[in-house]
């Protein structure tokens, strides 16, 4: 991998003093919603900026209604916001009137102890993630319990025993016809250090099988020996995993999937994203990848956001 042009910025948007957690973007680029956590006045919630022209970005308006506890994470889909509480839950909110957004409803588990990490919502399914409980599948407009945004009805889960689930990404195998699950687990059982040395975390990522969401089966794992992963990304029959202290993970997804995909030599090429004036000299922590028009831009903990280009090798 090589780095590409320089990354300039086309503007900024100042929010406040809060604290900045998640961005989401909406599918048609109008609409960019910044989700807060660690506010001193607890008053967290998102704020709605219209990104209709990239060169000219404002805010819409800030919502904060049952959301004071803090948003990790949210997610934009047909016109209503997903978007995570204190935790707990995901609140639902109709977002149609950007300046006047409105909630519809909530879901939450019963489970004793239970807590959300992620939610990702795709063809009218919402998978979150839900530590011990694993990733939940609930009905928001799909169809097949009958669901909606303003009646979710759960389908189906899939845990397993570590109890990690962080993170979810759905996508279809247009090749093999499956639907699918990325299931990644966080880690971090040799302790997490922030100042002064690297961190070596754990996990897996689970590929789960949801061609019959009702009866999700877990196929296939790839897990990098001595290096845990956060976030990722699948585009095609592509992984790109931002696997910590491991850097950035390209894996091939094509075909069926079965066994362990990092011994079957299924990795692509990876980047350790070594930074001499990082936080943390030299110290790898990737944290989420997005590939976009030829690059992968990615960010880590340690050294910021990074731009690679994937090559042959030559």
């Amino acid at each position: 991998m090589t780095n590409p042009s320089d990354i300039t910025p086309v503007d900024t948007v100042t929010v406040d003093a809060r604290t900045v957690n998640d961005v989401k973007v909406s599918d048609d680029g109008r609409t960019c919603i910044i989700g807060r956590e660690g506010a001193s006045d607890r008053k967290n919630g998102m704020v709605i900026l219209d990104c209709s022209d990239p060169t000219d970005v404002s805010i819409v308006t800030e919502y904060t209604n049952r959301l004071t506890g803090g948003v990790h994470n949210l997610f934009i889909y047909e016109d209503h916001v997903y978007a995570l509480s204190n935790g707990r839950r995901y609140e639902i909110i109709n977002i149609e009137n950007r300046a006047n957004p409105t909630r519809v409803t909530d879901f939450e588990l019963e489970t004793p102890g239970h807590s959300i990490h992620d939610v990702w919502v795709d063809d009218g399914i919402a998978y979150s993630s839900n530590w011990d409980d694993g990733i939940v599948m609930v009905d928001v407009g799909n169809g097949v319990k009958g669901g909606s945004p303003s009646n979710p009805v759960e389908i189906g889960r899939y845990a397993y025993p570590s109890g990690w689930n962080h993170a979810a990404f759905p996508y279809d195998d247009a090749e093999t016809g499956k639907d699918w699950v990325v299931a990644g687990d966080e880690a971090f059982p040799n302790g997490l250090n922030t100042e002064n040395e690297p961190t070596i975390p754990a996990g897996w990522l689970h590929f789960v099988d949801v061609t019959d969401p009702e009866t999700p089966s877990e196929e296939a794992r790839y897990r990098v020996p001595e290096a845990g992963s956060h976030n990722f990304w699948v585009d095609g029959d592509t992984l790109y995993v931002a696997y910590y202290n491991a850097g950035l993970r390209v894996v091939d997804l094509s075909g069926d999937l079965k066994g362990n995909l990092y011994e079957q030599g299924r990795e692509i090429a990876h980047f350790k994203s070594h930074d001499p004036e990082g936080r943390i000299p030299n110290a790898a922590m990737a944290w989420g990848p997005q590939p976009h028009e030829g690059h992968v831009f990615f960010s880590d903990w340690n050294s910021g956001l990074w731009a690679v280009e994937l090559t042959n090798g030559e």
